[in-house]
């Protein structure tokens, strides 16, 4: 018989303990779902209580799972009269709680004592027990197969872990749950013990939950599907989890086959969440990986804006599609093979973004060149090409081949939408299409270069465009943002190209980088040389002459715009170019272009700064355009629109 009642957290953990099935997403909540959570509490005055939302729960029986590993070490608890439980919805809020009491409760010893009680005996009720030193047994925590199970207990709660694996795995999920825990620490680190005490007393007495037990008969998988629509909603990647452990148990196969299954999709969804979340600074989004492998996995269609999650979710991977196959077969050997380009795809997919990363024991290893090139689509932008590229790679294509593809890819990029303008959904179907295509081996590499290479500035037979790129669009581009703009200070590829440039001259000068692409993407790191504001002598000396309309023109020309190794704009500003070029800081020490980027000091060998040497760097700069991309601009001067007064 379900339950259905309005409890405290005190209530709620009389004699119960809970786990967070293998289905469940991770913990997903981040600072705005905190700081929510953080609100209330503290709105809440004392005495009153607080709805906090539903809390549904299915009951585990001991019959079942008696032999399964995983429980060995909690059968105790039900001779203790405690009764398991499955956490099927609101498991975000329990966990959250859950980690604010560890937080209050850590900075007390175990005899201390908080509202009147032990703090062992609340670490007892909420937290874990332990029977005669052999087994530790946690109230509320993941399955053990979890990802998360590991770090929550021996990184959240401070337990000493009981698994071979010492060091447990960090994903997505994990970084939420230690950001969660710092997140209060910084809140309550200088309280008072009465503020604390008062804080616990809100969580286990003040918060009501509305207790919801499932009928057995319910079907729990479509029950989560269902009630997690709620508070942060799930991802796609996540309900495809779900969905996928869902079809296991309508396999006819054999129940140590679907089990096997259902292990393995646990084991890549571990390794998914793992290498979306590997790079902590810069973790992936995971929808975006689903997307892109549904584009190389599957023949693509644009129908809607998630046609991806339409197909998996309501086509593709639906109970319809396995208890009754005679138009699609899903069945075993069609979910293992999708779980198992999943997980070999991820890590391609984390690489792409992260070419420099190396682990000990890392799958995929870069030449110097490939991680190159994949820096350069990262800053530029993949564009419709990211599926591509995860095939190529994911297919063990020979570098050499590899290599041109990302040229071609970069390329068309670049002339085509940075120059043309072009709208950036130009082609994205034919990628798409031309990317499972050559994941089926219809097509080839070397056909895919061609053809990228074709669309961006090809010819007939006739001699007749058949690629996007046209140079005319980008004279109409520049001279829009010299009417209503700034010039080519404003232009969308301006970090990016001059960011090239000083590539460039670092490799002709074989050194060290000297600016990293973090460091420009941040305001202020592109220096106008001849000043915005020109009221220093040396400036009206050589610009006095001009109207409004030139200065403007030479101020934010190609030639006059310089990457700083840091900014300097504060510190430069209107200075004459004697002093940008080598001047005493603050420190007494030298310090200007003549020893920053290879930009600035290659700027430094100009004895002085005029109109001249404005066009003639604006020219160069243009002329190093031609031979990085590949093109010719007959007409420069007028490109660059300098020759008026």
């Amino acid at each position: 018989m379900a339950t259905n009642e309005l409890l405290t957290l005190t209530e709620i953990f009389n004699s119960r303990f809970f786990r967070i099935p293998d289905y469940q997403r991770g913990y997903a909540w981040q600072d705005d779902q905190l700081e929510a959570f953080w609100e209330d509490l503290d709105n809440l005055k004392d005495g009153r209580n607080h709805y906090t939302g539903m809390l549904t729960i299915e009951n585990i029986k001991k019959s079942d799972i008696r032999n399964q590993e995983i429980w060995k070490d909690d059968l105790w608890l039900f001779d203790k009269a405690f009764k398991a439980y499955h956490v099927i919805d609101g498991q975000q809020r329990l966990t959250t709680v859950i980690i604010l009491i560890n937080v209050i409760l850590s900075k007390y010893k175990d005899e201390d004592s908080l509202l009147f009680d032990s703090v062992r005996k609340f670490k007892d009720k909420y937290l874990f027990q332990q029977y005669e030193k052999l087994y530790k047994s946690f109230i509320f925590g993941y399955e053990k197969d979890n990802p998360s199970d590991e770090f929550f207990k021996t990184e959240i709660l401070g337990q000493k872990s009981s698994s071979s694996d010492k060091v447990p795995k960090k994903t997505l999920y994990t970084a939420n749950l230690k950001n969660a825990k710092d997140f209060f620490n910084k809140r309550i680190d200088k309280w008072e013990k009465e503020d604390h005490e008062l804080l616990l007393k809100k969580l286990v007495s003040g918060l009501k939950f509305n207790l919801y037990e499932i009928e057995e008969e319910l079907d729990v998988f479509v029950t989560f599907e269902t009630m997690n629509n709620r508070g942060k909603p799930l991802s796609k990647l996540e309900l495809l989890k779900n969905r996928l452990i869902y079809l296991t148990t309508l396999l006819n196969d054999s129940k140590d086959v679907c089990n096997r299954l259902r292990k393995d999709i646990n084991e890549t969804w571990k390794t998914v969440y793992e290498y979306l979340g590997k790079n902590e600074k810069n973790p992936l989004e995971d929808d975006s990986f689903l997307q892109n492998h549904w584009i190389m996995y599957f023949k693509y269609e644009r129908k809607t804006s998630e046609s991806y999650a339409i197909f998996l979710l309501n086509e593709y991977f639906i109970p319809k599609n396995v208890a009754n196959p005679q138009k699609l077969k899903v069945g075993f050997e069609e979910i293992k093979n999708y779980i198992d380009s999943l997980a070999k795809s991820v890590k391609v997919w984390f690489h792409m973004f992260n070419p420099y990363h190396q682990d000990a024991d890392s799958e995929i290893t870069f030449g110097e060149e490939t991680k190159e090139w994949l820096m350069k689509l990262d800053r530029l932008g993949y564009g419709a090409f990211k599926p591509l590229i995860m095939t190529a790679i994911v297919k063990g294509e020979n570098e050499d081949v590899l290599i041109e593809l990302l040229k071609a890819c970069e390329r068309f990029n670049f002339l085509v939408f940075d120059l043309t303008k072009r709208p950036t959904n130009t082609q994205n179907s034919n990628f798409y299409r031309m990317a499972h295509r050559y994941f089926e081996a219809e097509i080839d590499i070397y056909d895919i270069v061609e053809e990228i290479n074709t669309l961006t500035d090809g010819f007939d037979e006739d001699e007749n465009p058949l690629g996007w790129f046209d140079l005319d669009k980008f004279y109409d581009q520049v001279e829009e943002l010299y009417k209503k703009y700034e010039g080519f200070y404003s232009w969308g590829a301006m970090k990016y190209f001059l960011y090239e440039y000083e590539l460039y001259l670092q490799k002709c000068a074989k050194g060290e980088n000297k600016v990293s692409w973090e460091t420009l993407m941040k305001p202020y790191t592109i220096e106008h040389i001849y000043p915005q504001t020109d009221t220093n002598e040396y400036w009206k000396k050589r610009f006095g002459k001009f109207t409004q309309k030139k200065k403007e023109r030479l101020l934010n020309s190609l030639g006059n715009l310089l990457v700083l190794t840091r900014s300097k704009n504060s510190e430069l500003q209107n200075e004459s170019f004697d002093y940008k070029k080598k001047h005493l800081d603050k420190n007494k020490k030298n310090t200007g272009y003549f020893n920053g980027s290879y930009s600035e000091i290659e700027v430094a060998q100009n004895t002085e700064w005029n109109d001249k040497k404005i066009k003639e760097r604006s020219n160069k700069l243009l002329e190093f355009m031609e031979e990085r991309w590949k093109i010719e601009i007959p007409d420069k001067e007028g490109l660059l629109g300098l020759n008026g007064k």
